[in-house]
């Protein structure tokens, strides 16, 4: 093979190698456009209550006059409780989309488990506590006319 005939070659790679890379993009447009689009409309049990949630959170939350005769606790735990269906629908729903744009993914089992374990705390759960707090700042900066000209 002349090295002419290697350059083609690496050349032809090199193309192959771009018409991917544009139908990923092409394919990630697609999928913000999908996520762009989600709206979940949750409503309480008696319906006095609808949340409206997408990918940026909680869009509205309306309440009809059935909802203000409750206590102010009533309320406010009814509208809690609406809110967070909305949401983790809202986050199912994206999950499912960016699973769909890439199948290699854990994206959904990851959300699905996530929810799982807000709901459950008795379950087992792999996060681990965060490291504790280490004040060494004295170590690491430098000596100030503020601390009263300690050890210079």
């Amino acid at each position: 093979m002349t090295d002419l005939d290697q350059l083609n070659q690496k050349l032809e790679s090199l193309k192959e190698a771009g018409r991917r890379v544009e139908q990923q993009m092409s394919g990630l447009g697609e999928m913000k456009e999908q996520l762009g689009g989600i709206e979940v409309r949750t409503a309480s049990d008696d319906r006095s209550i609808t949340v409206v949630a997408g990918p940026g959170g909680v869009t509205d939350i309306q309440l009809n006059q059935d909802a203000l005769r409750r206590s102010p606790s009533q309320l406010s735990g009814a509208i809690m409780t609406t809110l967070r269906e909305a949401v983790a629908e809202a986050a199912r729903q994206q999950a499912d989309v960016v699973q769909e744009f890439l199948p290699d993914s854990d994206v959904r089992e990851r959300v699905l488990r996530t929810q799982q374990e807000m709901q459950d705390p008795t379950s087992t759960s792999t996060r681990t506590a965060p490291p504790p707090v280490v004040d060494d700042l004295d170590d690491e900066m430098p000596d100030s006319f503020l601390d009263g000209g300690r050890d210079r």
